[in-house]
């Protein structure tokens, strides 16, 4: 019974995301509550809020469908697996550059900033989980994939700030903006706050997964999978209502059509280079089909689900930073789609 139900709505799950958008617009109240709802650390002085909560759940089922044995099979090949995970570190310096010479035409310098950061955020972050499901759905190399989206995210705490100084850089008054926010990515980028924010909710519960599959078993881990998979589901479009009520409730209260329509265009623009990058340095590499197919979806899927997190811990003040993360997060499913040899059924993993 719970496989059919996973099955369903494996299938329906981007319509249904973009029914959490939808109610995000038009009752953002429930969503702008569960995402102030904090749990004070004792001694720290921090806090762990609920979009946090369920990222790391996230990260931690994700953590759960992997197989030690697949992580070690592409060991022999190292030149592939650090090829995917360099280009999807470097993607920000590609990108960005490009992206802040086509915002500075736009009139409004704090429409730009909101953009740009919400856009770096994104290019900034490891490769989605659901990266795997989307290059499994095309034909690609399962093993080869998984592999860049463990390696990419054990590397996060160190790329993160990395991406985010380099978008400091761009977004600063040398750049497209000249707001606080950059003394905000600064902030970021230069203390320990992104890397202990991708080391906690991030590696750790990636980590815990991996250990806790192997530690039960395969027999074991096969038999709970569905149930994994089903908290997975629902984990996902809780975190995608809660991410959207903030950003799409002031959108529908304060409409600025011609934000909303940058918005879009831009992250559906930098989601398709992404993946132009990604199948053009698979030929450049010569790739096998399975390998090539592992490499464009590596290097075309982000982990947006955590952009969109550290966007509203860290800019709570701007919303509208949350709107291209948001589109980018529906685009990239699509470009996927585009993307892939034949048509995948959305994944049920990160996003």
């Amino acid at each position: 019974m719970i496989i059919r139900v996973v099955g369903t709505v494996q299938r329906w799950l981007l319509p249904l995301m973009m029914v959490c958008y939808l109610l995000a617009a038009v009752m953002p109240r429930p969503g702008e509550v569960l995402r102030i709802v904090s749990l004070r650390l004792p001694g720290s002085g921090g806090s762990v809020t609920m979009p946090m909560v369920l990222l790391a759940v996230m990260l931690l089922t994700a953590g759960l469908g992997v197989r030690a044995r697949d992580l070690c099979a592409v060991v022999g090949r190292p030149l592939r697996l650090a090829s995917g995970v360099a280009v999807n570190a470097l993607l920000p310096v590609v990108l960005l550059p490009v992206a802040s010479m086509c915002l500075r035409a736009w009139p409004d310098a704090a429409e730009v900033e909101c953009l740009a950061v919400g856009l770096l955020l994104v290019l900034a972050m490891p490769i989605a989980g659901g990266a795997a499901s989307w290059g499994q759905n095309a034909g690609g190399n399962v093993p080869l994939v998984v592999a860049m989206v463990v390696g990419s995210t054990l590397l996060s705490p160190v790329t993160v700030p990395w991406g985010l100084a380099v978008a400091a850089a761009l977004v600063g008054p040398a750049g497209v903006g000249s707001l606080d926010d950059t003394a905000r990515l600064d902030g970021l980028a230069g203390t320990a706050g992104a890397g202990a924010f991708t080391l906690a909710l991030i590696v750790l519960p990636c980590l815990a997964g991996i250990i806790a599959r192997a530690m039960l078993g395969e027999r074991r881990a096969a038999r709970i999978a569905p149930v994994i998979k089903l908290v997975n589901i629902v984990n996902i479009l809780l975190l995608c209502y809660i991410n959207a009520s903030g950003a799409l409730g002031q959108a529908l209260s304060h409409p600025d059509p011609d934000f909303l329509v940058l918005a879009t265009s831009v992250a559906g623009a930098a989601c398709c280079l992404s993946f132009l990058v990604g199948r053009w340095i698979s030929r450049w590499t010569r790739c096998d089909t399975p390998d090539g197919i592992s490499l464009t979806f590596a290097t075309g899927m982000n982990n947006t689900s955590a952009a969109a997190v550290l966007a509203a811990s860290w800019f709570a003040h701007r919303p509208q930073v949350l709107l291209p993360i948001l589109a980018y997060s529906l685009l990239q499913k699509l470009a996927a789609n585009m993307f892939g040899t034949r048509p995948p059924a959305p994944p049920a993993a990160l996003s």
